[in-house]
This record gives structure tokens, C-alpha cells and sequence, in this order.
């Protein structure tokens, strides 16, 4: 993450938001002095050793300080997680694309997950049935300890918990269910729905399989930077005559790097399991309907469920990068609706779904730490078959739209199925649209290939039936007729100028990612640049992109404009920060009339001034949230009120009503306008 003064700030603004003032002041404090010792803490936030712990573990425990200790100065020292801080923004959309992926339930246990950060599975599902798994509210004042009402099963019964749980010492009972003062508790029954135990876990254990929860150990809680220099160190001891030698070098090399390698294993052992225990195969995922109408939780049985059983101390946390492939995904889905079409962009929506199978991050560095089957899919690529993206499509989605129909004459059928075997080049802000070497142009693939687009429904010995006859049923060939047509679909994905899919092999597909963002970026700083500087600012900058440096002569002729109008262009997009001049003298007196001005775009700059900008922008949606929540703060500690929730209209009056809505109002639009920013900040930076 790009980490300047507004960027810290915005960190620091996002952990007060969610988790409040004492882990956003060592969040702060750690941004700003950088790594610090327990002591540097305490003197740069003016708070006692004790404040300062439990901000340490709180901040910790939700993934936003690293931690690094020294077994032979017995000192620890600590540093602040950016990046993670920074996903706080994105919760909102994290819960909502669970919430319509995987179901009600599993976007309830992610929203545990980021209140409680890292918790044991036993505690994560106790802590869920207590919260969700009964409605229960206290309104006349006096608490009534006789009648307990608890809507637990008696399969939970069987299963080691207690029918009378002493909760007066738990620290996972929410205890504000008493309202208007005197505490007695008035179950609604027809209000309670039971919360089956296996139902958690199921889901749970769908959401471990899928990556987007993940099993946390020790060494998750130290930065990526301290963990490989603490392997160096411990490989160091394998070589007591020192690292000399290029024979020697490549061996500590190849034993940190297989040290690493097993560190990532052990991070996912628990969804390798998962994985293994057929769970998770595509057939099992689909969103199968129950008799009362909703979707299943995607497992065929209760193997993933008994297996969290098994082990129940297992820590768990959210896993952000999973979160940001799922937010990719629907990214590029949008960008190839706007392109191609609904229907073609739910295909291409199941193929990234059937890709990220094996995806489990957008981005690499030096620094990460991944198996040998993440570094495959990640430098080697991840392909799947027709066969595979239609099982991960909709049957509700209807493939035949979307399709044009040709005569013969007018497909080449060796050009529309060629396979490109290499990702394309980017040539400026396009890609090329001829073949590289070794790339092959075939015939089709497609074994039941019909070059007049009409697909019969049977034809048997030479006659067109709607029965089915010599033992092809009609159910069959509807399902034919439906691969051939989402086929259709991949190609047109293929075939696109932004070459949205790729047809890398024998019905084999690909999406590569890198270009495909790359063109995003560069459409959405076209659109920016266009919006600020109009039609003649986007024009330069896409020449300047394409051509490199171009002197202030020849500019004029390539973008057909007057010389003053593109002096003046030029200078003011230089003022803004999106164009680059440089100055080659002729001679050594440096004369204006004997000097050379080259202008360029300088891509790299260009992007850290734009996301500085959008950082700022972010802050100051934030500080203006929090300056409209002074002002209405009267009227917002009445509507805070357990017995005022969700029933403002009635139990407030007119005016604070009226009050409250204009604040609600102002609110949406703030938060809207930073998750609008937080979108141009992935697609530049994250994706």
C-alpha cells in the first residue's frame, strides 16, 4: 500500500470508526514513529503500559499491528499492518457479496469474525447461536432469573452443551437485551428461530473450503518481511562457514524458499482438508433449493461440519485477500456488461468463479508466502474446461440470448476457434490483436459443431425428431445445446477487442488478469482525465501514452490541434500532475530558443497522485461523517436508545425525527462517495 501522510491518516480514521480510540492511537502512533517497542508506545500516545496492552492485543487480534519478538534480547517490537487496516473500508461490500454468494448465515459469521477478530471455532459458533440464535427483548424493567427461555435443539443438547448455561462470566453474551430499567425478559416466541449447531458449522466449514476464512497461526501474526528474515536466520545455521559461493547461495536460496513453502502449507492444511473430504467438488456448490424455498449452504452432507467438530480450539480469521479475488470478480463482470452484454457477462462471471477455485490472491511480491499450487496458478495460470464453467453457471441463466446468428459464408471457423497458448502483449494502452508465436489457429473443438448456428433437438438416422429415439433422451441434447450455446458465449469473450477470456487450449479457457486490469486502469484514468481536462487533454495523453516522449512540435500535427491551444493544454495537465516535461539543451547556455521540451506521460507517478488524492478525499468524507455526527448528537443518543431502534418514526417526535433522517441522509451520501473512491483505489492499486 502506498503509505503517505493522507493514506496514514485515512488508517487511523477507519479503526476508530470500527473498533475506537485506543487501538486507532497505536495504530496511529505505530504509522507515524514506525516500529516501537512498548515503552516508544506509551510516550508517543500519552497512555500507561496497561492502556497501551490491551490496545497492543486488541489491535493484534484483529489483524492491524504486527508483531515481531527477539528470543535473545527478550524485547518485542511492533508494527502497524496497513494493509490491513485499510480493508476496513471494504467491509461493507465484503458482507454484502457473502451475504449474496454463500447466504444469510455465513455473511452473519463474517460479520463475528470482523467484530471479534481471530477466535477459536467453538467460541465463533457459541458466540453466533447466542447472538443469532434467538430475538429476545426486556421491556418492563424487572429481570425475571426463573424463566429462561432458550430455543436451542436438542441436537445442540447432544453434543456437550449443558440445557442451563451459566452465563454471568461469559465474556460472549451480549447482556443489553434489558430496556426500560427494571430487566424482566419477554420472549416472543413466534419471533425465535432456532439456530441448528450443524447449520453453523456447515456453513463455516463452506466458507474454509472457499478461502474466504482461513486458519491463523503464529507466524500470521508477524509481517511477511520479519518471517522470511527469521527463516534466513535459522537457515544461517545450516551453513557455519558462511554463505559463499554461487553453489552455496543457490542452496540457502532453495532451503528459505522450501522452509516458506512449508509455512504456507501449514496455513492451509485445515482447507486442504476441507477440500478433500468432496465437499467441495462444483457439483456440491451449487445453491441447491430446500422444501422451504432457500438456498442450501452448498455441502452435500455433514463432513465439513464434523470435521470442525473435531477440532474445535482451530483459530480462525477472515481472509481479506480471498475477499478482494471475490471483489475483482465482480468488478470485471460489471466492465463486461457495459461491453458485451448480461448474458455474456454471467458466463464470464461462472468462468472467473470456476477460475478462482485455485486463486486465492490478486497480487504477489517477493514477500508472500504461498504453497507450490498458489505459485503455479499464479505464475502458470489456471485453466478450465466448458464443461467445468458450466457447472458453476445458473440454470436460470438463459444462454440462447445474447447470440447473432450468421450465415455460413460469413464465419471463418479456422479464426473464430484459434487458440492463443500466450498471454497477449500490451502494445501502449492496447493489446495486440495478432497471433503470437506459437499460437495455432485449429478447427473447432467443439465436437457437435454446427456451422449454420441451428441446433435441431434430434436428429436420428438422417430424420429431425422431438422424440427421443435409439436411446438419446431429449434432455440430453437440451443440455448439448446448451454448452454449444455458452460456448458461443466464451468466444465472444475471446473474441472481444479487450480479449475478456482467452481460448488457451484444446476446450480449454483462461482469464488473463494482468492486461485486463490494465485496460481497467487505464479507462478509468481516461475517464478522469476526460471529466478534468475534456476531449483535447484525453487525446494528448493517449498519444503521449502510445508514442512515449514527443517534443512540443511534433505534438501539434499528431493531435491536430493549434500549437498555443496544446501549449496550454499541456501546461495545465503538467500543473495537475498527469503529464511530465523534460528539458534537453542544445548547447551549453541553455537558451529557451535552443532547448528541446519532450513531454511524457509518466504512468507510475501519474497513479501515486491519483490515489494520494483519492486517500485525501476519503479523510475528508470521514472528518465531515464525524463533524455532522457532533452536531446531531443529541438527537442520535435518543435514536441509539435499544427501545428507539428500528422504530424511530414512532417513538421519536416529529422534529427529532425529521432531525435524524437529514442526518441518515448526509450519512449515506458520505459513505457512498467513499466507497466509490475505495473502488478507484483497487482497480489502481489492489486488483
Amino acid at each position: 500500500m502506498l503509505m503517505t501522510k493522507n493514506a496514514a491518516e485515512l488508517c487511523t480514521l477507519l479503526v476508530n470508526e470500527l473498533y475506537g480510540q485506543l487501538p486507532s492511537r497505536i495504530v496511529a502512533a505505530l504509522l507515524e514513529r514506525g516500529r516501537s517497542n512498548l515503552r516508544d508506545l506509551a510516550r508517543h500516545t500519552s497512555l500507561d503500559s496497561k492502556q497501551v496492552r490491551h490496545g497492543l492485543v486488541l489491535a493484534i487480534q484483529h489483524n492491524l499491528v504486527f508483531y515481531q519478538s527477539d528470543h535473545e534480547t527478550s524485547s518485542t517490537t511492533y508494527e502497524a499492518n496497513s494493509q490491513g487496516s485499510y480493508h476496513l473500508v471494504r467491509v461493507g461490500k465484503i458482507l454484502d457479496l457473502i451475504d449474496r454468494r454463500y447466504g444469510t448465515t455465513a455473511k452473519n459469521i463474517a460479520n463475528d469474525l470482523l467484530m471479534l477478530g481471530h477466535v477459536e471455532v467453538a467460541q465463533l459458533v457459541r458466540y453466533h447461536r447466542l447472538k443469532h440464535g434467538r430475538k429476545e427483548v426486556a421491556i418492563n424493567g424487572e429481570e425475571n432469573h426463573g424463566h429462561n427461555h432458550h430455543s436451542y435443539s436438542d441436537h445442540d443438547l447432544q453434543n456437550g452443551e449443558p440445557d442451563d448455561l451459566d452465563h454471568s462470566s461469559d465474556p460472549f453474551v451480549d447482556d443489553t437485551r434489558h430496556m426500560n430499567g427494571n430487566g424482566i425478559r419477554h420472549d416472543n416466541m413466534e419471533d425465535v428461530k432456532p439456530l441448528q449447531t450443524d447449520e453453523v458449522y456447515d456453513t463455516l466449514a463452506q466458507l474454509i473450503a472457499a478461502g474466504v476464512v482461513e486458519s491463523v497461526s503464529t507466524s500470521m501474526l508477524q509481517s511477511p518481511q520479519d518471517l522470511k528474515a527469521s527463516v534466513e536466520q535459522d537457515c544461517m545455521k545450516e551453513f557455519p562457514n558462511g554463505i559463499r559461493g554461487a553453489k552455496v547461495i543457490t542452496d540457502f536460496d532453495m532451503m528459505v524458499k522450501s522452509h516458506l513453502k512449508a509455512i504456507g502449507a501449514e496455513r492451509g492444511s485445515m482447507k486442504r482438508k476441507l477440500q478433500e473430504s468432496a465437499m467441495f467438488e462444483p457439483s456440491n456448490m451449487k445453491r441447491q433449493k430446500l422444501a422451504n424455498g432457500t438456498a442450501s449452504n452448498g455441502f452435500a452432507g455433514d463432513g465439513g461440519g464434523s470435521i470442525l467438530r473435531d477440532e474445535p480450539n482451530t483459530v480462525l480469521r477472515l481472509n481479506f485477500d480471498k475477499c478482494l479475488v471475490e471483489l475483482r470478480n465482480q468488478k470485471l463482470t460489471e466492465h463486461v456488461e457495459d461491453y458485451l452484454g448480461e448474458t455474456t457477462a454471467q458466463v464470464f462471471a461462472a468462468l472467473l468463479a470456476s477460475l478462482c477455485r485455485k486463486i486465492y490472491r490478486c497480487q504477489h511480491d517477493q514477500h508472500t508466502i504461498t504453497t507450490e499450487e498458489e505459485e503455479e496458478a499464479y505464475f502458470a495460470g489456471v485453466r478450465v474446461t466448458t464443461e467445468e464453467v458450466l457447472d458453476h453457471l445458473c440454470s436460470s441463466v438463459d444462454v440462447s440470448n445474447g447470440i447473432g446468428t450468421a450465415s455460413e459464408n460469413d464465419i471463418d471457423i479456422r479464426f473464430a476457434e484459434k487458440i492463443r497458448k500466450y498471454p497477449p502483449q500490451t502494445q501502449g494502452s492496447h493489446l495486440q490483436g495478432i497471433l503470437n508465436e506459437g499460437d495455432e489457429i485449429l478447427g473447432s473443438d467443439d465436437e457437435d459443431y454446427d456451422r449454420t448456428g441451428k441446433s435441431s433437438i434430434a436428429q436420428v438416422n438422417g430424420h429431425h425428431s422431438l422424440n427421443a429415439q435409439n436411446g438419446v433422451k431429449i434432455g440430453e441434447l437440451r443440455s448439448r445445446d446448451r454448452l454449444r450455446q455458452m460456448r458461443q458465449h466464451l468466444l465472444i469473450l475471446a473474441e472481444a477487442k479487450q480479449q475478456f477470456a482467452r481460448h488457451c487450449g484444446q476446450n480449454e479457457w483462461t482469464v488473463d488478469f494482468g492486461p485486463l486490469i490494465r485496460q481497467l486502469r487505464y479507462a478509468e484514468l481516461d475517464t478522469m482525465i476526460e471529466d478534468n481536462f475534456g476531449r483535447h487533454g484525453l487525446r494528448l495523453t493517449r498519444i503521449l501514452r502510445e508514442k512515449g516522449k514527443l517534443d512540443d512540435k511534433t505534438l501539434p500535427a499528431m493531435a491536430l490541434m493549434r500549437k498555443p491551444d496544446v501549449h496550454v493544454k499541456m501546461a495545465e495537465m503538467e500543473m495537475a500532475g498527469f503529464l511530465e516535461v523534460q528539458e534537453v539543451p542544445r548547447d551549453n547556455n541553455r537558451a529557451a530558443n535552443r532547448t528541446i521540451f519532450f513531454w511524457f506521460f509518466d504512468e507510475a507517478k501519474t497513479l501515486r497522485r491519483v490515489l494520494d488524492n483519492a486517500y485525501k478525499s476519503m479523510v475528508r468524507c470521514l472528518e465531515r461523517l464525524e463533524v455532522e455526527r457532533h452536531k446531531k448528537r443529541n438527537v442520535l443518543s435518543l435514536s441509539n436508545r435499544k427501545d428507539v431502534q428500528g422504530k424511530e418514526e414512532e417513538m421519536l417526535r416529529a422534529d427529532a425525527y425529521n432531525e435524524f433522517m437529514e442526518f441518515v441522509d448526509i450519512e449515506k451520501k458520505l459513505l457512498n462517495q467513499v466507497s466509490k473512491l475505495d473502488d478507484l483505489v483497487s482497480v489502481f492499486q489492489d486488483f
